[in-house]
């Protein structure tokens, strides 16, 4: 864990990395990397050993037609809204850490690891969706988080994918562009799956102690 002290404060994945794995993984129900004898599939096994979770198998619920649900829900999201009737982060982790009560703790964490790590928006907004799972604290720990956040990665990046796919012109298709959403976790995956001691004129001094996503730069690729 020590060593983790010494990564970059903002590791940087290159844009030509993800639009690789874009590529690489659009329209692939089991994406999956492949280098000479080795393979490693994107399945929900690895993504809960990525995030550590607990390999709940409850999947998350976004709706509810049950009145008293709906109403628990809005509730519970009144808590987090500002004066604009969206959900900030910052509004959040404001909740989370003033919360005295742990259930109330314990959700606005889940919401809060949710919205910034495992699902999150351009604008840096949580999503009211997420409470009607997370409205009873006590199923938490049973939740799919892990399938979850492949669903959510997979969406990302066919929808990445389509919209460079989607520029009038091949000049327009290599421009960069932003990508939003959990889409750098394929970046980071991808690195730790890599021998760096064997790629062509990579430079850099690998120490294996780091996430491997520590050791790079744009001119990498």
């Amino acid at each position: 864990m020590e060593a983790l002290l010494h990564m970059p404060y903002h590791p940087i994945i290159p844009m030509n990395l993800l639009e690789m794995l874009d590529q690489h993984f659009f329209g692939i129900v089991e994406p999956y990397f492949k280098h000479k004898d080795k393979v490693i599939k994107i399945a929900k096994d690895v993504v809960d050993k990525f995030f550590d979770f607990p390999r709940g198998t409850v999947p998350f619920v976004f709706s509810s037609d049950d009145p008293q649900v709906k109403s628990e829900v809005a509730e519970l999201r009144s808590k987090y809204i500002d004066h604009r009737n969206k959900m900030p982060i910052d509004k959040i982790e404001e909740v989370m850490l003033s919360d005295k009560v742990e259930d109330g703790f314990m959700r606005s964490f889940a919401l809060y690891f949710i919205s910034i790590i495992m699902c999150p928006t351009s604008y840096c907004f949580g999503n009211m969706k997420f409470l009607y799972s997370l409205r009873d604290v006590s199923v938490i720990p049973t939740l799919d988080f892990g399938q979850l956040a492949l669903d959510f990665m997979r969406e990302e990046s066919e929808r990445h994918f389509e919209m460079i796919m989607n520029r009038p012109s091949v000049e327009e298709m290599n421009k960069s562009s932003h990508t939003g959403g959990c889409i750098p976790i394929w970046g980071i995956i991808y690195l730790d799956f890599v021998d760096f001691d064997f790629i062509e004129n990579h430079q850099s001094t690998v120490d294996y102690s780091l996430p491997r996503i520590s050791h790079i730069k744009n001119g990498d690729f």
